[in-house]
């Protein structure tokens, strides 16, 4: 059964004037979200996905006359103002400032959002109390914003979010003030909430550990575009765009480790027949003694540097880097032979020309 989109958005372009000029904010894009998914929207600062997002409910509307704007199949351009509040009632939205009230209590800035709800004062203290439990708030109620933790106080502008029972949650940047234990909590919460309520959530954040965290899909952004989308293992395992695989590099410490790696002086000389590989596999291809196959078959040994093992949708995802030693015939062998077990193969850097074995 094909999966039914519950966000569709088509051709947006968001253009602001600056300095005379024309700043091109969101680029002709095209997004769609299916429903119940956890959408991950990546991008460094400036990249425009906090715009783009603010698409989705039209607090930002595009500036060209032919886009599109659909939720839950009503297209958001075409109506007026009453009824354009009443769908934007299914679209909750948490920040990176929780923009609490400090003069109210927990359970009133929760309250809140609930006065155009048209339900009893009994009805919508009961939805509180049932809000406050399901963030994992119930003792603080009576408390005041000031008294909170930064994660409490998350959890409470998630509670508000969530109080007309949206279908869609956006977080924009709402773990970027936390600590890392902290937003890791957060994230958790929205993932239980997505499979509790059957919520879709769209995560904008610069931290490509929080999609790699909850994300089923992920859609990278760079100067009002979407340079690259894909699911989650695929945009991991096979990133295309120089930016994604940036954002990579940088969450499983790749660059990094290449960096120490290549002070040592056994990669500043390598040896005829050595070559210094990065391997990446996943699925099946980790459960594999490749590392023993290639001395037994070639007799080529290995010297792993650095290692990383992520289980991303239920899927081992994995990268080494290693120094492969042998005669320079059995150390091309053994790479034919790692590519043959779907092992991702990228020669860094190589003791003799006659290994050409690459990506």
């Amino acid at each position: 059964m094909a999966a039914e989109p519950i966000i569709e958005l088509k051709n947006i372009c968001v253009t602001f004037k600056e300095d005379k000029r024309d700043v091109h904010a969101v680029d002709h894009v095209d997004l769609n979200v299916d429903r119940g998914d956890i959408y991950g929207v990546v991008g460094y600062s400036g990249a425009g996905k906090s715009t783009l997002i603010r698409v989705i409910n039209l607090l930002q509307r595009p500036t060209n006359a032919d886009a599109s704007v659909k939720v839950n199949g009503t297209d958001l351009l075409g109506l007026d103002a009453s009824k354009l509040r009443g769908e934007r009632r299914k679209i909750g939205m948490i920040f990176q400032h929780f923009n609490l009230m400090q003069s109210l209590s927990i359970a009133d800035n929760v309250d809140f959002a609930l006065k155009k709800a048209h339900l009893s004062k009994a009805d919508r203290k009961k939805r509180v109390a049932e809000l406050l439990e399901l963030v994992g708030l119930t003792d603080k109620a009576d408390d005041y914003p000031a008294q909170l933790s930064g994660g409490q106080k998350q959890r409470v502008g998630i509670a508000r979010a969530l109080a007309n029972r949206p279908d869609i949650l956006i977080s924009d940047e709402a773990t970027s003030a936390l600590d890392p234990k902290t937003t890791v909590a957060i994230l958790d919460l929205l993932a239980d909430l997505n499979r509790k309520l059957g919520l879709t959530v769209v995560l904008i954040t610069h931290e490509m550990d929080a999609v790699k965290r909850i994300c089923n899909r992920v859609a990278v952004m760079e100067a009002g575009r979407l340079v690259e989308t894909g699911d989650l293992l695929q945009i991991f395992s096979q990133p295309e765009a120089p930016l994604t695989k940036d954002f990579i590099d940088t969450t499983t410490h790749l660059e990094s480790a290449l960096a120490a790696v290549n002070q040592q002086a056994a990669i500043k000389h390598l040896q005829v027949g050595s070559v210094l590989v990065q391997l990446g596999y996943q699925g099946e291809s980790t459960d594999q003694p490749l590392i023993t196959e290639l001395y037994r078959r070639f007799e080529v040994s290995a010297n792993i540097l650095y290692g990383n093992l992520e289980i991303l949708q239920g899927t081992p995802v994995g990268n080494l880097l290693v120094i492969l030693s042998g005669t320079p015939k059995h150390t091309e062998q053994a790479l034919v032979f790692m590519k043959e077990q779907r092992v991702s193969v990228k020669v860094l850097k190589s003791g003799t020309e006659e290994v050409s074995v690459h990506d």
